[in-house]
């Protein structure tokens, strides 16, 4: 909430008490004696609250800076810092984890209210506080958070920053697949396979042209895919699904209407003793590299390769 006194009528009023009274001020600070131990209000939206209340502060008479928050006795009552009246016997008014001097002098958010959303992006942040420490400990530094304060989109993907797993990156991977051995002949009489290769995530599906690889021998190709991640998430929890699938399309004479999976028309050649490569719970920090699997019905290698692209 913004102050309740003016600039100048606060000025106006100090006037009154200094010199037509003889007010004393023994600190220093530019508020009488008087003024410091009667006090005045404030109205706080605490944290936890949703509707503000009035708190009625006073200062220290021997301290310019009573709470020692880096804002003086007078800067706080006065409004002269940001427009804001706060409370000089408390680092931090609003109880948010944010002292009233970073709010007011460095980030530019409300000391008065745990809730202020300056660009409306929270999502699964509650206030600015968690907000600002995420990128604090991804080191950067305070004038580009007060910049992304203001953004609700800092990598612009399309994600609240505060629904947006990584809010600094727009995240994608490059999957290549580097080479295959199938080992099973898929009931084909001329051991000569069709294949698609299939790569999935949460955020799309991309599908090869169709390959022709014989049974038994070590194919090698370069096949890229690159492919969406899904942003959507708790800022900071790295949590994807990728999936690989090596399908044989049984165009050729081996053709059934049901094969021995179930689906007409394909197979799953199986590259992991599963079946398919799947993760659900993908981290692009950690889970990126290369990647040798064998299966029943074959080998495959591939690489996953993070080329994110990060805010500007």
């Amino acid at each position: 909430m913004k102050a309740l006194i003016p600039i100048v009528a606060s000025l106006l009023i100090l006037t009154s008490f200094s010199g037509c009274l003889g007010d004393k001020d023994a600190d220093n600070d530019g508020l009488p004696d008087s003024l410091e131990r009667s006090g005045w209000s404030i109205y706080v939206t605490s944290v936890g609250e949703n509707v503000s209340h009035e708190v009625h502060v006073t200062s220290s008479t021997h301290r310019k800076d009573t709470d020692g928050d880096g804002l003086t006795d007078f800067e706080e009552w006065s409004s002269s810092s940001g427009g804001y009246v706060t409370n000089p016997r408390s680092k931090d008014t609003d109880g948010d984890g944010l002292t009233d001097y970073q709010e007011i002098m460095v980030y530019g958010t409300d000391p008065l209210d745990w809730r202020d959303d300056i660009d409306k992006d929270n999502g699964w942040w509650e206030s600015d506080y968690e907000e600002i420490n995420y990128y604090r400990n991804r080191g950067i530094d305070d004038a580009t958070i007060k910049q992304f304060l203001n953004d609700s989109d800092v990598d612009s993907d399309g994600i609240k920053d505060g629904n947006d797993i990584d809010p600094l990156e727009n995240m994608k991977v490059k999957i290549t697949l580097e080479g295959v051995r199938i080992t099973s002949n898929m009931d084909d009489s001329d051991d000569l396979l069709e294949v698609v290769f299939d790569v999935t995530t949460d955020a799309e599906t991309k599908s090869s042209d169709l390959f022709y690889i014989p049974v038994g021998v070590n194919y090698s190709m370069n096949l890229s895919f690159l492919v969406d991640l899904n942003d959507m998430g708790i800022p900071g929890e790295y949590n994807n699904s990728i999936s690989i699938n090596v399908v044989d399309q049984d165009k050729g004479f081996e053709y059934k209407p049901l094969d021995t999976d179930g689906l007409p028309g394909m197979d799953i050649i199986k590259i992991v003793p599963s079946g398919s490569y799947a993760k659900n719970d993908f981290n692009i920090n950690s889970d990126c590299g290369n990647y040798s699997l064998k299966g029943a019905d074959g080998s495959i290698w591939f690489s996953i390769e993070d080329v994110s692209v990060p805010w500007s």
